[in-house]
């Protein structure tokens, strides 16, 4: 007699529907939807709105400045989610982020990204400003435009391809690592500063890898105690109170009659 399977919908419905659940909680999920987001945007502004929006963005010497002549913290922030080419291709590398979500916790791989994200543009930027210092740029560099997840992306590619789980899925995030190192890492011989941040990203990506695997573990929750024996009995009831303990209210004892 054939056994009759159960309809595969239910079953699909019941696996898929905790995830999607989780989806908003994950830093992941709403950092692609806004990469995906900015494709359409940056097609549909004019022109001279996406030029203004990407100056405004622009992690260079003169944004970078101190309040009021510019406004790091802003510049900061907004840059990785306005790319400048290949937009289409970034949300698909940025969902690498789910697997260093899943490996490192939340919270440790938003602060993982983010410090190498801003550790990154200050060293290249602290380049252009140590090479217009020393006459081989010019003045101009300072206000080159230089907008786009790519620091992010790269050191979440890196740590996806070390620190993913299942071990196997490693090779697909390594896989689009080495697909996109050539254009990311053209123009290091020159010294081009978006090469040297994206190499600077890759090796930050490696050493913070290497920490959360021997020193960092992920963040849990803390699990309640178990109650103590002697404040629970197996009924649960608390234990009644033996002769001779004290009591918290005493009453005052009658005198004895005489």
């Amino acid at each position: 007699m054939a056994t009759k399977l159960p309809p595969p919908g239910p079953l699909l419905g019941s696996s898929l529907g905790p995830w999607i659940r989780r989806l908003p909680r994950n830093p992941a999920f709403w950092y692609v939807a806004a990469l995906a987001a900015m494709w359409p945007v940056l097609h549909l502004l004019p022109s001279e709105r996406v030029h203004a929006l990407r100056t405004w963005a622009s992690t260079d010497l003169g944004n970078l400045h101190l309040w009021p002549e510019g406004h790091p913290i802003e510049s900061l922030t907004v840059s990785v989610f306005v790319p400048q080419d290949t937009i289409w291709v970034w949300p698909v590398f940025a969902l690498s982020l789910f697997a260093v979500v899943g490996a490192l916790g939340a919270r440790r791989a938003v602060a993982s990204v983010a410090l190498v994200h801003v550790a990154a543009t200050a060293l290249t930027e602290g380049l252009v400003w140590w090479r217009i210092e020393h006459g081989s740029l010019p003045a101009e560099a300072a206000h080159a435009m230089d907008t786009g997840p790519s620091y992010v992306v790269v050191t979440a590619l890196t740590l996806a391809a070390t620190r993913a789980r299942p071990a196997w899925s490693r090779a697909v995030w390594l896989l689009m690592l080495a697909v996109a190192a050539p254009a990311l890492l053209a123009g290091l011989p020159d010294g081009d500063t978006a090469a040297v941040g994206h190499l600077v990203s890759l090796l930050a990506g490696l050493a913070l890898a290497a920490a959360h695997r021997f020193g960092l573990p992920p963040l849990r929750r803390r699990t309640p105690a178990a109650p103590r024996p002697e404040t629970e009995t197996a009924s649960g009831a608390a234990p009644a109170s033996t002769p001779g303990a004290t009591d918290p209210d005493p009453r005052p004892a009658r005198a004895p009659s005489r």
